[in-house]
C-alpha cells in the first residue's frame, strides 16, 4: 500500500526528481521483458506505482494531501498483492500509419497476454474500461491471478492469430514477482 506521506507535493519532488528517474529507469530494466518487436512488459511493484503516481503530482503541480490522495487511488490497482500479478504492457508504434497499422494488425491484443506459471497458464486480465476496438491505447494495465501458484518458472506467452511470441522470465524476477503477488492488499 502506498500512503500520502510517500508522495511528494511537485515542488518538493522537483528538487529530487532527476535523482529519482535515474533510479526508476534502473529498476524498470530489471523488470521489463520484451516481447518481440512490438512490445513489451513492465512487473510493476510498489516502486514503479509510487514513481507513476509522484510524475503524475508533478506534471499536474499537485501539492495538497487530498490531492495527493487522489493520484494513490487512481493507481492504487497497479500494485500487485493478494495473489495477483500486475503488469502494464506497451505497444510499439514508430509513427501514425504504423500506430494504424497496429490497430488493424492485433485487434483484442490484451486478450492474448499469458503470464505461465510452472505448467499453469494464466491470461491476463485488461483494466476495465479500455476498449479494444479501432484505436485501442497503447498502454494496457494487466492483472494476472495466480490463483495459488507460486512457481518461481515463469514465461510470458504472446498468443495472437498475428503475433505470437514467448519467453522465459529471469528467476530472480520470478522470485520477486511471487514475493509480491503474495504481499496483503
Amino acid at each position: 500500500m502506498i500512503k500520502s506521506e510517500e508522495v511528494l507535493p511537485w515542488n518538493e519532488y522537483e528538487k529530487i526528481r532527476k535523482d529519482r528517474i535515474a533510479k526508476i529507469v534502473e529498476l524498470k530494466k530489471e523488470r521489463r521483458i520484451e516481447l518481440g518487436d512490438r512490445m513489451s512488459i513492465l512487473f510493476e511493484n510498489k516502486n514503479t506505482v509510487l514513481h507513476q503516481i509522484q510524475e503524475m503530482v508533478y506534471l499536474d503541480r499537485l501539492s495538497s494531501e487530498k490531492d495527493r490522495e487522489h493520484e494513490i487511488e487512481v493507481y492504487k490497482n497497479w500494485l500487485p498483492c493478494g495473489g495477483k500479478v500486475k503488469a502494464t504492457l506497451y505497444i510499439y508504434a514508430k509513427d501514425n500509419s504504423d500506430l494504424l497499422e497496429v490497430f488493424r494488425t492485433l485487434p483484442k491484443i490484451y486478450d492474448s497476454i499469458f503470464l505461465k506459471v510452472g505448467s499453469k497458464l494464466i491470461q491476463g486480465e485488461p483494466e476495465n474500461g479500455y476498449d479494444q476496438g479501432e484505436a485501442f491505447s497503447t498502454l494496457q494495465p494487466l492483472t494476472f491471478d495466480l490463483a495459488g501458484e507460486r512457481s518461481f518458472d515463469m514465461e510470458i506467452n504472446v498468443v495472437h492469430e498475428n503475433y505470437k511470441f514467448k519467453v522465459k522470465i529471469p528467476e530472480s524476477l520470478a522470485r520477486k514477482i511471487i514475493e509480491e503477488a503474495y504481499e496483503e492488499c
